[in-house]
Order: C-alpha cells, then sequence, then structure tokens
C-alpha cells in the first residue's frame, strides 16, 4: 500500500488516511463496499474514499438498505443515494425492508432490528458483487456515545472498549477518529449536500437522549471535551482486551470439560483457581459460545454467576437474560441456552413436581 503521507489532500483526507494505515484497514486493490444512508458521515466516507482510490488503487462501490421508518423520508435519501451514485459514477446497490414489521415479528427493538438487517444486507452484497471490505460512518463522537450507552447499561471492560476501528477483517471504520464538526466542516469545504435522518431527534431512543442531554450535560457541568476523555478510553480498553484475548483462550480451554450444541460445562475447581478478572472473561466467553453474543449479559450478572458459583448447592440453577441457564454440579457450572422461554420452563418444571408428588400418593 502506498504512504497516506498526501500533501496535495485536504487534512480531513490525510487524517482518515493515517487512521486506515494505523489499522491496517485496508490492502492494496481491495474492493470497498460503503455503506451509504445518505447521511452526512456516509457520505463523506464516500467522498474520502473515492479521493484516496487512487493512492490505494481501490475498487468502490455503494449500498443503500431503504428501512421503510420514515414515510417520504426514507424515499428522499434512497433518491439522494441514487444520485449521488450517479455523480461519483459508483456502482449503488439497494434493497428496501419493512423494518417495523420485522422488529415486531422479532419481539426486538427498531434500532436493533435494524442494524441486524443492515449488517446482513452489507454482508450478502459483499459476498455477492466480490468486496473484501465493508466501510461503515461511525465516527468518534458515535465511540464516545456508545462507551457512556454500555456504561448507562452497566457493561464491563469489554463494552467500555466502544465502537471498533476493525472488525471480522471485513467491516472497517476510517472515520472512526474525526469529530462530527470536523466531518460537517468537510463536507462544507467540499459544498457537497447530504440528508438529514430527522429520528435521530427522537428522544424516545436512548442513543438520542446520550447525545442530545447527557453528553451535553457532561460538557457544560464536567469536562468541555469528554467526548475526546470517552475516546481515549475506549483505545485504552481496546489494547487492554487485546492483551487479554489470547488468555481468555487459554483459561477457556483449561476449563472446558464439554461442549455441546447449545452447552459449554466448565471445571468448577479450574474456575475456581483463575484470578476474578479472568474467572468473569472466561464466564463471558462461554456464554457467548452458547447465546452466540453478549447482548443484555452485564457484569453484575457475571457477579451473579461467580457467587451462584461460590455459595449455591450443587443442583441449582440461575437464569440469565437470552433462555440462559447457568446449572451447577458438584464439579461443573453448565451454561446451557433453552429451547423455550426461562418461564415457561419454570412452569413446566412446576408442573411436573406436582404431578411427581401426586403419583406417590397419600403417606400412609
Amino acid at each position: 500500500m502506498k504512504s497516506p503521507i498526501l500533501p496535495d489532500k485536504d487534512v480531513f483526507i490525510q487524517k482518515v488516511a493515517e487512521t486506515i494505515r494505523e489499522h491496517e484497514m485496508l490492502r492494496d486493490r481491495d474492493a470497498v463496499l460503503v455503506g451509504l444512508s445518505g447521511g452526512p458521515d456516509s457520505v463523506a466516507l464516500a467522498r474520502v474514499l473515492l479521493d484516496l482510490q487512487p493512492e490505494f488503487r481501490l475498487r468502490l462501490g455503494l449500498a443503500h438498505l431503504n428501512h421503510m421508518l420514515r414515510g417520504d423520508e426514507s424515499v428522499r435519501d434512497e433518491n439522494f443515494t441514487i444520485e449521488f451514485s450517479k455523480k461519483c459514477s459508483l456502482p449503488l446497490f439497494t434493497k428496501t425492508l419493512d423494518i417495523g414489521s420485522m422488529a415486531a415479528e422479532s419481539k426486538i427493538s427498531l434500532e436493533e432490528a435494524g442494524r441486524k438487517a443492515r449488517y446482513s444486507f452489507f454482508r450478502q452484497t459483499a459476498q455477492t458483487h466480490g468486496f473484501s471490505r465493508i466501510a461503515l460512518g461511525h465516527n468518534r463522537d458515535d465511540n464516545a456515545e456508545q462507551v457512556l450507552l454500555s456504561l448507562v447499561r452497566g457493561t464491563g471492560p469489554g463494552g467500555l472498549k466502544g465502537i471498533l476501528p476493525k472488525r471480522d477483517s471485513l467491516f472497517i471504520r476510517p472515520l472512526i477518529r474525526m469529530a462530527k464538526s470536523e466531518i460537517l466542516d468537510f463536507l462544507d469545504r467540499s459544498n457537497q449536500d447530504f440528508m438529514v435522518d430527522s429520528s435521530n431527534e427522537d428522544p424516545s431512543f436512548l442513543r438520542n437522549r446520550v447525545r442530545h442531554v447527557l453528553i451535553p450535560f457532561l460538557e457544560e457541568s464536567f469536562n468541555p471535551k469528554i467526548r475526546g476523555s470517552l475516546d481515549r478510553l475506549s483505545r485504552i480498553l481496546q489494547e487492554e482486551e487485546d492483551f487479554f484475548r489470547d488468555l481468555v483462550t487459554e483459561g477457556l480451554r483449561t476449563c472446558l470439560k464439554e461442549e455441546k450444541s447449545g452447552s459449554v460445562s466448565l471445571s468448577l475447581p479450574e474456575l475456581s483457581r483463575l484470578h476474578p478478572a479472568l474467572a468473569s472473561r472466561v464466564l463471558r466467553a462461554a456464554i457467548s459460545r452458547v447465546k452466540e453474543n453478549l447482548k443484555k449479559i452485564s457484569m453484575a450478572h457475571i457477579r451473579e454467576i461467580r457467587d451462584f458459583m461460590a455459595r449455591a448447592e450443587p443442583g441449582k440453577h440461575l437464569d440469565l437474560p437470552g433462555r440462559i441457564r447457568i446449572y451447577k454440579t458438584r464439579d461443573r457450572l453448565t451454561v446451557r441456552k433453552e429451547d423455550i422461554s426461562l418461564r415457561d420452563l419454570g412452569r413446566r418444571e412446576k408442573l411436573q413436581t406436582r404431578l411427581s408428588k401426586g403419583k406417590k400418593g397419600p403417606k400412609a
């Protein structure tokens, strides 16, 4: 890859190029699919990558998902991306999905349904059309918001590391070190239009309340540079999590007794010998293997499990979000994802207990 020292480029573009190189986001002749919503971040990202295309010898494409959540505004955004792609002479791949219906059917939030749909669409489009990277427009302010969101929800160090610059060797975030103000200034200097998403002002979304209420309050009352401070915190924790990754892998290997579809069993004696910080991470890794994510699993839940390990009698269980149940025997701790909701499972167990007692008959 050629050096990103580009004296003839806008300073914003140079800083993005430095981020790309620092995190090894691109290889020579990569094919990059840019997630384009029409908002300022994704438009700036597309413009920057188009500017860097000769230096990094990139093949670029754009992808837009119409969520059907904002009526005419959603149509307006899609039309904008179509016109933008024509002006830039880049291929555009579009799809329309009823995210509201998907969220209702899956019983998840609109935010979660939209995120899942976008990532699935991006992955599928990249695979179909031969793109080796998917570029997303998350910026430094988004990262600061994510750190605060994780803190509010009670996460551990893994959550406080924020939004990763690169994930799965597929998703890259070249703007992750750029402030929102820098992005808007760049677009203004470039005379580049963009669309504004009205849902970003909706206070019913927790992220918007963090963005428009909590962060301004912290800036005014405690630290005017709170966004940068939170971003630095996330970078520190990203490095520490990288350090712990190999330790956790080895710790899980040492503790693992049995792994089957939907369950992982750990050795209680081996788990108890680990340092508490490492034991917590091994527990999170075991849950992640079974649950396939750690959503709604907070550090409070991990502390509950460690207390359960130390104090509960063999034969007891502990329930967690996502149909996860922890079972304890004399020498094992088993993490299992049940086939039905834990509430329904509890009712079934109570019924079985009553039936079992009934079959014994009256005492003589």
